[in-house]
Order: structure tokens, then C-alpha cells, then sequence
């Protein structure tokens, strides 16, 4: 008798129980943490005997499922507030606002004209020898001119052109390199032939030419343009030793006006962000934008880090030059930088990677100029290696 009525009670409980989650799991879609409660006391009150075992009983029957109703809520309600950070982080970035006009003329196009002008393998210009150096500056005159004509004007990427015929623009930026390279062989025929001033104003060039070229450009148009100055950098670096004061000033005047109109890595990260609004009829797709951004994040950071070692190698020797033309010109060292400024350097150069001047450090008659490098990390000036993972600071002579 008390087993048939514990099975009554039973089956009033999960009446009860049943009745209850109906209501509130099918009516309103929440079921609120007593009530499961309030169903088992309901039901241990109609129990005249068995009532804690009933009590496990129906909570036991009843909570998984309620949790598991519970679970799918709480993933829900994350992947709203997921999809609304996403909405949020696209309509902050914002779509890019409208493009200036491009510059006409356009010394880009210059360059697309000098880069098919190129006669020859200029690739190999470190391994020729005068003769043969000679012969190919003196056939790609034509290429050198245009090139230079529009290193006098405004130059600015066709970014329609390149989104819609990417194709033929990474051909042009292969053309870009090989005109670096034309430079540096005429700077390195010019230092066979005893003109190390020359030659120093030429590198300059290629680093006036390399920062051009990345002008309204997108990452892969910076990188290019980083391999070109980088082609200029060890070669000048090598020639500071030999110029005269009056032309180390030259060479400073040069690299400083490259410096002011530096194109900045936060232009490069905007035009970047354009691929993911250019999707002509179809509708921005957060979740593709959040997706695309974070595959790029990693790529995205080397690319910013080679940036910054290229800025701030071309800092370091402009400083450089003007700490030993001020050396022979007063026979001393400046206490700091400051002291440089402004008959030797317009301003102090900031180090990239610190966000605060370059190190400058005086050694008896000599001195310590470095940036921090990579790691962010003073190490004292210890001189780091080549590559982006090479920890260290870095000096105006070190190694790519």
C-alpha cells in the first residue's frame, strides 16, 4: 500500500514539476532557480511517506534537462554578444572615408614607365665590375630619368586600379625593385670612381624612391618599398666614415626630408582595411571582416616591425652624421642629442620602437647612438642580430 501510494506521490510531484517547467520553459523561456524548488516542496507535502527519496527523484529526473535548456541559453545569449562586439568593432573602424584625387601628374606613373624602360639583369649590380657597371647605367638612362622625374613630383597609389587588377600591379612592383637596384648600381659606380658623396646622395635616393612607392599603397606595396630602402642602408652605412662634413649635411638634409614625409604605418593599416569593404554587391559581412583581420594579425605585426627597423635604421644614420659633423666641426661631443638641434638635425629622432628619443651615450672621445630594437629592451648596447627575432639594439651599421 505505501509503495502504490509513494508512486502516487510521485506522479503528483512530476505533475507538479511538469506543469511548471511547461509553463515557464515553454511560455516564457526561463525558468527561474526556485522553482524547481517550490515544485518539490509542493510534491513533499502531498508524500505522506517517502518524501526524500521523491524529492531526489524528480529533481534528478528533471534538472538535467533544465540545465542543458540552461546551456543552450547561455551559448546563445554569448554568441549575441559576440556578434555584437563584431558589429560594434566594424562600425568603429567605419567605412574608409572617400579618397583624395590623385596627383597629376603622378610621379607613380613615372615610376611604372621608368620600371619598363629597364634594359638588362640589373639583380646581380654587387658582383660587376666597373666596366660592366658603367655599360648598364649608361643603357637604362632613359629608366633613371623617369625614375627621378617623378621622385620631383606627388606620387600616390592607384588603389581602384590595384583592387581590380592586382595582377598586373604586382608586376609593377617587381619592376620597383629591379629601379632600386639600377640606383644602387650607379651609387656603387660612383664609389669605384672615388665619389663617396655621390654615391652617399644616391642611396638617398633609393630610400626617397622606396618611401614613394608605398604612398596610398596597401601592406604588400610597404614591404616592397622597405626592401628598396633596405637595399640602401648597408652601402650608406658604409660610406659615414668617409664623408666630409659638408657632405654628411647633404646626406642628412636628404634623409630628413624623407623622414618628415615619412609614409606612417597607421596609413598603411587604413588603406589595408579597404579590401575588406571592397566587395562589390555584396553586403559587409562581419563575421568574414573578424575573421579575415585576425588570419592578417600576425603577418600584419612582422610587417609593422619591418616598418619600424627600416625607419629607424635610416634615424640612426642621419644622427650618426650629424654627431660626427659635429665632432669635426667642434672638436668635442655634444652632452645630448638636443645639443644637435638645430644646426645638425631639424629635431631629435624619435626611436620607433620606444616612442622616446634615440639612446645616445658618450665614452671617453667616443659614444653610443642605438634604438632599443624589436624587444622593446634596453640591453645596453648590445648589439643585436639579423632578423626580426634577433633581440638586442640595434645601431646605424647593423645587420639585416
Amino acid at each position: 500500500m505505501a509503495h502504490v501510494r509513494a508512486l502516487g506521490c510521485l506522479r503528483q510531484a512530476e505533475g507538479y514539476t511538469t506543469e511548471l517547467i511547461r509553463g515557464h520553459v515553454f511560455g516564457s523561456h526561463k525558468i527561474q532557480g526556485n522553482a524547481i524548488k517550490n515544485a518539490v516542496a509542493r510534491a513533499s507535502v502531498v508524500c505522506e511517506t517517502g518524501e526524500r527519496s521523491l524529492t531526489v527523484r524528480v529533481v534528478l529526473r528533471y534538472w538535467p534537462s533544465t540545465m542543458e535548456k540552461k546551456r543552450r541559453l547561455a551559448l546563445a545569449f554569448v554568441a549575441l554578444a559576440v556578434l555584437a562586439i563584431l558589429a560594434l568593432l566594424a562600425l568603429s573602424t567605419g567605412r574608409p572615408s572617400a579618397r583624395l584625387p590623385l596627383p597629376n601628374p603622378n610621379g607613380y606613373d613615372d615610376f611604372i614607365k621608368a620600371g619598363g624602360a629597364i634594359v638588362g639583369d640589373v639583380a646581380n649590380w654587387p658582383a660587376l665590375d666597373h666596366d660592366r657597371l658603367r655599360e648598364s647605367v649608361y643603357t637604362n638612362a632613359e629608366a633613371l630619368r623617369l625614375l627621378r622625374l617623378g621622385l620631383t613630383r606627388q606620387c600616390a597609389i592607384p588603389m581602384d586600379s590595384v583592387m581590380t587588377n592586382a595582377g598586373r600591379r604586382l608586376n609593377d612592383l617587381t619592376s620597383f625593385k629591379r629601379l632600386a637596384q639600377l640606383l644602387a648600381a650607379e651609387g656603387r659606380l660612383r664609389e669605384m670612381d672615388n665619389d663617396p658623396a655621390g654615391a652617399a646622395l644616391i642611396y638617398a635616393e633609393i630610400i626617397h624612391f622606396g618611401n614613394e612607392t608605398s604612398r596610398g599603397g596597401f601592406v604588400i606595396n610597404r614591404l616592397v618599398g622597405i626592401a628598396c630602402e633596405a637595399i640602401a642602408c648597408s652601402p650608406l652605412a658604409k660610406l659615414v666614415p668617409k664623408l666630409k662634413s659638408d657632405e654628411a649635411r647633404s646626406v642628412i638634409k636628404e634623409l630628413e626630408k624623407v623622414d618628415s614625409a615619412r609614409v606612417t604605418w597607421d596609413e598603411v593599416r587604413r588603406n589595408e582595411s579597404r579590401f575588406s569593404w571592397h566587395q562589390p554587391g555584396k553586403a559587409f559581412d562581419p563575421i568574414i571582416w573578424a575573421t579575415t583581420r585576425w588570419q592578417r594579425w600576425r603577418p600584419m605585426q612582422r610587417a609593422a616591425a619591418r616598418h619600424k627597423r627600416v625607419v629607424v635604421h635610416e634615424r640612426l644614420l642621419m644622427t650618426e652624421l650629424a654627431l660626427r659633423c659635429y665632432q669635426s666641426e667642434k672638436s668635442r661631443l655634444p652632452a645630448a642629442l638636443g645639443e644637435l638641434v638645430p644646426s645638425y638635425l631639424s629635431k631629435v629622432p624619435e626611436d620607433p620602437f620606444s616612442g622616446r628619443p634615440l639612446i645616445y651615450r658618450l665614452q671617453g672621445q667616443n659614444w653610443l647612438l642605438y634604438s632599443v630594437g624589436l624587444d622593446g629592451s634596453d640591453d645596453g648596447g648590445k648589439p643585436a642580430g639579423p632578423g626580426l627575432s634577433a633581440k638586442g639594439d640595434l645601431f646605424y651599421d647593423s645587420p639585416w
